[in-house]
């Protein structure tokens, strides 16, 4: 019996926190590149520049590493389709949104905010699939996530803000509804072929429209260099271990995990940005979300009888 919890250990919890680290560290990271980069608050097209630089490498770290473990990576033309779709949700809509409102938010809030994807993922589900439907723990799990979101809004807009807090909440929903797409298209087909062309074409994307508007990075330095280099890796890294896990585990196994990105989100916002992260707010928020996620992704009763590894 300790073999085997040693075993689950090294194969999923181990591996699963360290993805949920790794996209937690993501917002203060973004913020920590506008700094060294010299990208102002209201510098847009800047932004969406260094993101398509992200994006569009990532997309080609993903198609190398699918090439080296001797996968398919020119995609036939039955699956342009889906790799568009999931583009245009995953990586067009979802960081110009981000990307512009996290500058005008903190990392921590722009942290627990885009946790609320999980949520927007299971009603967009609710509503147009017909074999999974919200139970109770999902409907708790949401209503708990959107009361952090509320938490978060207290004081009017203010403490809100529509330009910052909201584009990074749109940007939730639109992974949501990318998660959707994911669901749809993805069975059969090999998701690292599709996540590696789906990140490459929506960074190119980013590049253009960021270079069309005259964006551009003022300050090239060393430690931005390697700030993105890290940013890169991160998002090939991150999709190669949570698709090595759910091609291993059942899905609801892996996804309870998520409730961990904004803690670490969080965490990391304190450690890198300075940020006071322990307000009352902040941490109800953060447990409120957290604790949703957490929720919506529990199993019941004789479901989690028929799940096993």
């Amino acid at each position: 019996m300790r073999e085997q919890g040693a075993g689950l250990a090294r194969q999923l919890y181990i591996p699963a926190v360290l993805c949920t680290a790794l996209w937690g560290s993501a917002a203060p990271c973004i913020k920590k590149g506008y700094l060294l980069f010299g990208i102002g608050a209201g510098q847009a097209f800047s932004q969406l520049l260094f993101a398509g630089w992200r994006f569009a490498l990532a997309g080609l770290l993903v198609l190398l590493v699918a090439r080296c473990k001797g996968r398919r990576i020119v995609p036939r033309r039955t699956e342009w389709r889906p790799i568009l779709w999931l583009s245009l949700f995953q990586s067009m809509i979802q960081y110009v949104c981000y990307y512009i409102g996290l500058s005008a938010t903190t990392g921590t809030k722009g942290a627990v905010l885009s946790g609320t994807q999980s949520f927007f993922a299971l009603i967009l589900a609710h509503l147009c699939l017909k074999n999974d439907k919200l139970d109770r723990n999902k409907a708790l799990g949401c209503a708990l996530g959107f009361a952090g979101v509320l938490v978060l809004g207290m004081g009017g807009l203010n403490s809100f803000s529509l330009v910052g807090d909201g584009l990074v909440l749109l940007s939730a929903a639109s992974a949501g509804a990318g998660a959707l797409v994911s669901r749809i298209f993805t069975p059969g087909r090999d998701p690292m072929l599709l996540t590696g062309w789906q990140l490459l074409i929506g960074g190119l994307f980013l590049l253009a429209v960021g270079t069309a508007g005259g964006g551009r990075l003022t300050a090239v330095t060393l430690p931005g260099v390697l700030l993105l280099g890290y940013m890169i890796v991160l998002s090939a890294a991150a999709f190669t271990i949570w698709t090595a896990l759910l091609g291993k585990f059942p899905v609801g196994k892996v996804s309870l995990f998520g409730f961990l990105i904004p803690v670490f989100g969080t965490v990391f916002s304190a450690l890198v940005l300075r940020e006071n992260v322990f307000t009352p707010r902040n941490m109800a928020a953060l447990a409120l979300v957290s604790g949703g996620i957490a929720l919506s992704n529990t199993v019941r009763g004789s479901k989690a009888g028929g799940e096993q590894a």
